[in-house]
């Protein structure tokens, strides 16, 4: 019998940034931010993303996503300021660097933790459909496994193609 779509409403938006267009998804996680840096830095608690090898304070590690794991790629760790910002550039299939940006802040309410994910478009703006659903499904992933639940039944067909027209450059960039 086949799965029951639930299709997710987005929680981010391409946005006018420093570097131009620019994904930008923003969440509040019922955890603080040394709990949620560590499913951002641990390998043991990364699983909600995928795997790396490798050692980080050398600048790059090898990362393999849930969705690719038998294509890792150089993962370079360009900042890294424990528990509060983390900057890497990836590959993407094309060789075609994406700079990923997450900031956490304590957020007003104390013990929780305010995300903010950016991925500057550079020359991938037309891609954005198709990315910024993908960072949504990852991102839900991470709030499960924060929540000790099960990030398998996290399912990416919620979210693409539903989502593709939101991030798509049709939809226009905001302030």
């Amino acid at each position: 019998m086949p799965r029951h779509e639930e299709h997710r409403e987005p929680t981010g938006s391409v946005v006018d940034g420093p570097e131009g267009p620019t994904i930008q998804i923003q969440r509040t996680l019922g955890h603080p931010p040394e709990d949620v840096w560590s499913y951002l830095a641990d390998p043991e608690l990364l699983r909600w993303y995928g795997t790396y090898t490798g050692d980080p304070a050398s600048g790059s590690v090898q990362l393999a996503m849930v969705e690719a794991p038998d294509h890792p790629g150089e993962c370079v760790i360009e900042v890294c300021e424990r528990p509060s910002r983390l900057q890497v550039t990836l590959a993407d299939p094309n060789g075609n660097p994406w700079r990923l940006r997450v900031s956490l802040d304590r957020a007003a309410a104390g013990a929780d933790t305010d995300l903010v994910f950016r991925q500057p478009l550079a020359g991938s703006k037309d891609e954005a459909g198709d990315i910024g659903p993908g960072w949504e499904y990852y991102l839900d992933r991470l709030t499960v496994a924060l929540d000790g639940g099960d990030v398998d039944a996290v399912d990416f067909a919620d979210y693409y193609p539903a989502q593709k027209a939101h991030y798509s450059p049709e939809a226009g960039v905001t302030a």
